[in-house]
């Protein structure tokens, strides 16, 4: 219901409105109110779809209304009461509502030249509307210009809000790929040094032991290609690319009981889960550092948006080839919560670190008051 909600309050708002132009167009023994009605109220309701285009929609949209009032100005009467000459020419509550619905959607998102031409072109549909079906209604028209300037400062508004939250996202994405540029001297300098070292063990298996050159080579050639696609993931990430990420060695597991402490230092409230022996096991590059990452993460988040919080559940898992992680915190309001499965901009970081690692980062919530941060990491494909 609070995905839908948008989609509930626009189809009762165009219910009401409809209602009133079938009585209308019933009392005044004509119905042309309900085509345009029914047909730019289907066209603004069309641009939910997907794969409609929402500019095409509106265009089209404006376009039927400009026709029906050029239609009213043809063969409408001129004079005669109020009432029925306003069912008589075809004006419509419904299609007003419609085409302002759609003025704020273009302006929210839509590009913007695109979206100021389609903005004046709903003005004169909107104004002329009036003056056009009904025989010298002034006043309507200049109360349906002022929802038109309301539809456009709702769509500003919004486009402001969509603008600053794009940026600020890029900008928690540029912050994180910055810091991984930070840590890149960590990666190469743990790659190297087991290069180094394989090499000075070489160089002594080579003067003791000449028959095992073969596998300290092998194994310097090893180190050698981790390096250089450790290297090659993180750079891939730093350009903005999908796929393979390797993180440096930083945080591990065994680093997670440490946070629950500081985190909880009572202990009274969070119950940690783990695999016997996980903290110690041995991940692939990356996979325990941004774990144990996930993990602050969501803990940050129970202490900001669930400080009522009395139970914080821990969960790590080595299953199917891959960490799984799961913290689930109680004490969410329904009105703090924020919508989308990653909508939080510390969230956004993490889940460019899990995704550079070809893994999946969900949030949301998973019964009444109850929010969870799950992560799956693979173990294998990952340098």
């Amino acid at each position: 219901m609070r995905q839908r909600l948008g989609l509930i309050a626009e189809l009762v708002a165009l219910g009401f409105w409809f209602a009133i132009d079938v009585v209308m167009g019933t009392a005044g023994g004509s119905m042309m109110t309900i085509p345009a009605a029914v047909t730019v109220a289907g066209l603004a309701l069309l641009r939910r779809f997907p794969r409609v285009g929402r500019d095409v929609v509106a265009a089209l949209a404006i376009a039927v209304s400009l026709a029906f009032t050029l239609q009213a100005e043809i063969v409408g009467a001129t004079q005669g009461d109020y009432l029925e000459t306003m069912v008589l020419r075809g004006f419509s509550f419904t299609e007003q509502l419609a085409l302002a619905i759609l003025v704020v959607s273009v302006l929210r998102g839509s590009n913007l030249r695109t979206a100021m031409l389609l903005t004046a072109a709903a003005a004169v549909a909107i104004v002329w509307a009036p003056l056009g079906r009904i025989a010298g209604e002034l006043s309507l028209a200049v109360i349906c210009a002022v929802g038109w300037g309301g539809a456009v400062a709702i769509g500003l508004a919004l486009r402001e809000v969509e603008t600053r939250r794009r940026v600020a996202l890029e900008d928690v994405r540029t912050s994180e790929r910055m810091e991984l540029a930070r840590e890149l001297h960590d990666v190469v300098a743990h790659h190297v040094t087991g290069i180094v070292v394989a090499a000075q063990a070489a160089a002594v298996v080579a003067r003791t032991s000449p028959d095992d050159v073969d596998r300290a080579l092998t194994a310097i050639e090893t180190a050698g290609t981790d390096a250089l696609a450790a290297m090659r993931s993180m750079v891939g990430v730093l350009r903005g690319q999908d796929g393979d990420g390797a993180r440096t060695p930083g945080a591990e597991l065994a680093e997670v009981r440490t946070l629950v402490e500081r985190f909880d230092p009572d202990a009274r409230m969070v119950r940690l889960s783990t695999d016997p022996g996980l903290e110690r096991a041995v991940l692939p590059a990356g996979v325990a550092a941004t774990g144990y990452r996930v993990v602050q993460e969501a803990l940050t988040n129970v202490r900001r948006h669930a400080p009522e919080a009395t139970v914080v559940e821990i969960d790590i898992r080595l299953r199917d080839h891959a960490l799984h992680l799961a913290v689930r915190s109680d004490g969410v309001k329904a009105t703090a919560t924020p919508r989308g499965g990653t909508s939080g901009f510390g969230l956004a970081g993490m889940a460019e670190r899990v995704s550079a690692l070809n893994g999946d980062l969900s949030a949301g919530p998973t019964a009444p008051g109850v929010w969870t941060v799950a992560a799956r990491l693979p173990l294998e494909g990952v340098r």
